[in-house]
């Protein structure tokens, strides 16, 4: 391990990197004694026949539990649900130390199928935690350092293990592995405690599919079942190799021997595997290329195999399990990963459990038959060693076969820009590397862009020919320049230089900017001033401010570029300063974000987040509501972290703060960490009084749900805003009835105004109904409410009956109720008496409401409440249109109450002439 490891782990991720790592020592230290022991007590009392019985029964419990893993395994969360589990696999191998049956065949091959599943849930339990508690960025500092925990756990459980063998014999070694368990569950709920991860980017797999779904995603990606049939047969070739090892230990060792000689073994192999992750394992990679480095385990198991086969026994057996301890979680793992790197985000998600499960599980299962059928005809080892010897042979073909096929999907990954970089991927490969290579001299211009991104976030912009700044496509010249800039390399300048006189004016901004990195210059920059296009007399201004060459003549060019009646100069300008910020243009961004230029604005938001200065929040704020700057203004807001988020809040409680602005701001917190925005948006939800506003912040609690499924959110707010939404739903039905049942007993109310009033309460039922659902699938999440919700709009009859029954054995009453009264086809009455419980329909006669609708909050209801009076001459309501114009702030309303009460004057002139008359 080298001390390189621990310099990516930064301060505040030490106590969470160090109990991840000490949890995962545990576990494993736990599993290899627990192995040890069921080895040693199974080949001590059993024959080796037995062994393909107990690989198949693992086999078939570890589909099984891969089937219901989805709906048992993810109900744990985090730290405290991996403790949980731990605990539960301390108490049954307790148990199975307490009933002590060792002379049961029954109960050692349940300890053997047992050990084997313990590994794969309490696997999938701690990466799943360590998902939950760490970012992408994060896990590709730390993970390579808290996985080590795994190989140094197993080799001290192996030390363990031949310490109490030796003392107290095999039987003792299932405690010990109890009391390992036990202590890391302890240990997870002390250790893993804390925030949990801080983003969610990464794809969460997918449920188990039908057999035929599978057959059908197999088809379509050709890449997938070559990949799969890999695995499958290294998987049956190694299953192999495990048995005739233990075949030839149990002729060969003294039973009372076993536990000592498993415990010494398995401890030398660990060790040995330890070496190879840490000093062959990348070695092999860069030397010998990741298809080549696919050759060596089959290749050491073959030599060993072909010994067994001529007589070797227990030595050469040795070997084959030695190549195979050694190398098969540490290089062959490795370069399975990598074989998995080009496909695409999505389709790795669904294919990886399936290889995971069917290709190693079914291996297993397949050597298991392929062994009993051996013991049934009573060829022996021999036979099976020559069985593993072809198979390496098929193993080192189909690694060669899959080569072409994994080059060009690499290929076609990087055209389409679908490669995206694991977590704890391993680092590419020399393959890998030739590829990115033989894409830079691609025709597709995207598929450079892609090879060079790839590159930088390999850290390998070293490797970047200089001679790519030479590319016909302008796309790929910027690009990299972007990159080369601020590598620290300078044998790109000379070529730079040359570019300063291209014809196409964002190429010489971008490459003064890179030269200017790289070996600024001050004569350079003040020739550059000259130059005929604002971007680059921009670029060569701020590189002298940001150089501290500034002086008047470069603030009164700034005051020119500003002022000046090109638009595209002051865009020039706001872009240069994005691209390389300095707090002296301060002032300059403070003025650039007043401009009434959109793109000015966008850029200067964007040169905001590059300066990093909280005193921009106020500034930012305003920027949210014109649709073409608010994408910058949020990734700038975003960007400054927990200070932004607690301005946004108040921002957010601020009722006078315009409206075109507030409903812009839930979406803006739900870009923030999910467990920091969430109560805020909770908190807003039920005493919001904009309804626009509140249901922004039932999306943007949709989408951090959506993200981070296990968020918590407090139920008695949600209950309590249901409750709310549903009397708000029944009231707008009570109200559209007592406009319609108004009309009708009096027709001239039939007018425009009225029909306009009944389709606005129309629709708005419509959204409430809508709020009401996502409410619910806040509350009851895995359930799919937005699928049931699509099914009650269905043409089809049956698909809103089967949404309905669904609602109906999902929801508990009252609620249950209240949702279908407000989903069936049935009388708008007979709705209303379903919905007692939430909702009492009010007395009220048809003017009376048009006074409560005009002081509704929604603006578009009170101007059409207020046009409505003003058609119907109701001169009675002109007080209060002129009080609520007076308080009216909003242009538009108060125009539209301006009108109306002109329109009454009207009629009050008309009823007075009347009634003179």
């Amino acid at each position: 391990m080298t001390l390189a490891f621990f310099d990516d782990v930064r301060p505040d991720e030490k106590r969470g990197v160090a109990g991840a790592f000490l949890v995962l020592f545990g576990l494993l230290a736990g599993h290899t004694v627990l192995e040890t022991a069921r080895d040693a007590l199974f080949l001590s009392r059993l024959p080796a026949s037995r062994l393909p019985w107990v690989y198949l029964a693992m086999a078939t419990a570890a589909v099984a539990l891969w089937r219901v893993q989805g709906k048992g395994l993810r109900r744990f969360s985090g730290g405290g649900g991996l403790a949980v589990l731990m605990l539960f696999c301390a108490a049954v191998t307790f148990g199975f130390w307490a009933l002590g049956s060792w002379s049961s065949p029954l109960a050692l091959g349940a300890l053997y199928v047992w050990s084997g599943l313990v590994g794969t849930i309490t696997a999938v339990q701690f990466w799943l935690a360590l998902g939950e508690r760490y970012t992408i960025t994060q896990a590709k500092r730390v993970y390579r350092l808290i996985a080590a925990g795994s190989v140094l756990g197993a080799v001290a459980g192996a030390g363990i293990a031949r310490v109490v063998s030796g003392r107290f014999g095999g039987g003792a070694l299932v405690l010990t592995a109890a009391i390992l368990f036990a202590v890391t569950g302890a240990a997870a709920i002390l250790l893993l405690r804390g925030r949990l991860r801080v983003e969610s980017d990464s794809v969460a797999p997918a449920d188990p599919a039908s057999v035929r779904q599978w057959a059908a995603l197999l088809r379509g990606h050709p890449y997938v079942p070559r990949l799969a049939g890999l695995v499958l047969v290294s998987t049956v070739a190694l299953t192999l190799v495990d048995y005739v090892f233990k075949s030839q230990v149990a002729r060969r060792i003294d039973p009372a021997e076993l536990p000592s000689f498993f415990a010494t073994v398995y401890m030398v192999l660990n060790v040995l595997a330890l070496i190879a992750q840490f000093a062959a394992t990348g070695w092999l990679l860069r030397v010998a290329g990741l298809h080549r480095a696919l050759w060596v385990l089959p290749a050491l198991v073959a030599l060993g195999a072909g010994g067994v086969a001529i007589g070797g026994g227990l030595v050469l057996a040795l070997l084959m399990k030695g190549a195979d301890g050694t190398l098969r979680y540490s290089l062959h793992r490795t370069t399975l990963e990598l074989l998995f790197l080009p496909i695409s985000d999505g389709l790795r998600a669904r294919v990886k459990p399936l290889i995971d499960v069917m290709g190693q599980r079914g291996g297993q299962a397949i050597a298991s038959l392929f062994i009993l059928s051996e013991l049934v005809l009573r060829r022996g080892d021999v036979v099976l060693s020559l069985a593993v010897l072809v198979l390496c042979v098929v193993w080192i073909g189909w690694a060669i076969d899959l080569r072409p096929h994994y080059l060009e999907l690499f290929r076609t990954a990087l055209r389409q820009g679908t490669m995206r970089r694991d977590a704890d991927a391993p680092e590419l490969d020399l393959e890998a590397l030739e590829a990115l290579f033989a894409a830079l001299n691609s025709r597709e211009d995207v598929e450079v862009v892609a090879a060079l991104d790839l590159l930088s976030e390999e850290g390998r912009v070293r490797l970047i020919p200089a001679l790519i700044l030479y590319h016909p496509s302008a796309d790929v010249v910027l690009r990299a320049l972007d990159l080369l800039g601020p590598s620290g390399r300078t044998d790109f300048v000379p070529v730079a230089d040359r570019l300063l006189s291209h014809q196409n004016a964002e190429i010489r901004a971008a490459a003064l900017r890179a030269r200017n990195v790289a070996t600024p210059d001050e004569r350079l920059l003040r020739s550059a001033m000259e130059d005929a296009s604002p971007l680059v007399q921009s670029t060569a201004l701020v590189g002298l401010v940001s150089s501290g060459w500034a002086s008047d003549d470069a603030q009164r060019a700034a005051d020119a570029l500003m002022n000046t009646r090109f638009p595209e100069a002051p865009r020039a300008l706001a872009r240069a300063i994005r691209l390389q910020p300095s707090p002296a243009f301060r002032d300059v961004v403070l003025e650039l974000a007043q401009s009434a230029d959109r793109e000015v604005q966008a850029q200067a938001a964007l040169a905001m987040q590059a300066m990093g200065d909280l005193g921009f929040m106020s500034a930012l704020l305003p920027m949210l509501s014109p649709h073409e700057v608010r994408e910058a203004a949020r990734s700038a807001l975003v960007s400054f972290g927990p200070p932004a988020l607690e301005f946004l809040d108040q921002a957010l409680a601020d009722e006078t703060l315009p409206h075109e602005i507030r409903r812009h701001l839930p979406r803006t917190i739900s870009r923030f960490p999910a467990e920091d925005a969430a109560p805020l948006l909770l908190r807003r939800l039920v005493s919001e009084k904009d309804g626009m506003v509140r249901f922004k912040i039932l999306r943007g609690l949709g989408r951090l749900v959506t993200g981070r499924p296990d968020v918590p959110l407090d139920e008695g707010i949600l209950r309590e805003a249901t409750g709310r939404t549903l009397e708000a739903a029944f009231r707008l039905v009570d109200w559209r009835l007592t406009l319609e049942r108004g009309a009708r007993d009096v027709p001239a109310r039939a007018t425009p105004g009225h029909e306009l009033l009944v389709s606005l309460l129309r629709d708005k039922e419509v959204h409430t109904r809508e709020r009401v659902f996502r409410l619910l699938d806040l509350r009851l999440r895995g359930q799919d409410l937005e699928r049931i919700y699509r099914g009650l709009g269905s043409v089809d009859p049956k698909v809103q009956a089967s949404s309905r029954e669904l609602l109906e054995a999902l929801l508990e009453a009252p609620v249950r109720e209240a949702v279908l009264a407000l989903v069936n086809d049935v009388p708008d009455r007979l709705r209303l008496a379903d919905a007692q419980a939430f909702y009492r329909p009010q007395d009220l006669d048809y003017e009376q409401l048009l006074g409560k609708l005009l002081e509704e909050p929604g603006e578009t209801l009170r101007c059409l409440a207020a046009y409505h009076v003003a058609e119907l001459g109701l001169t009675d309501f002109r007080p209060r249109l002129e009080a609520a114009q007076k308080k009216e702030t909003g242009l538009f309303v108060s125009r539209v109450l301006e009108r109306a009460l002109r329109l009454l004057a009207d009629a009050g002139l008309r009823q007075a002439a009347a009634h003179a008359t």
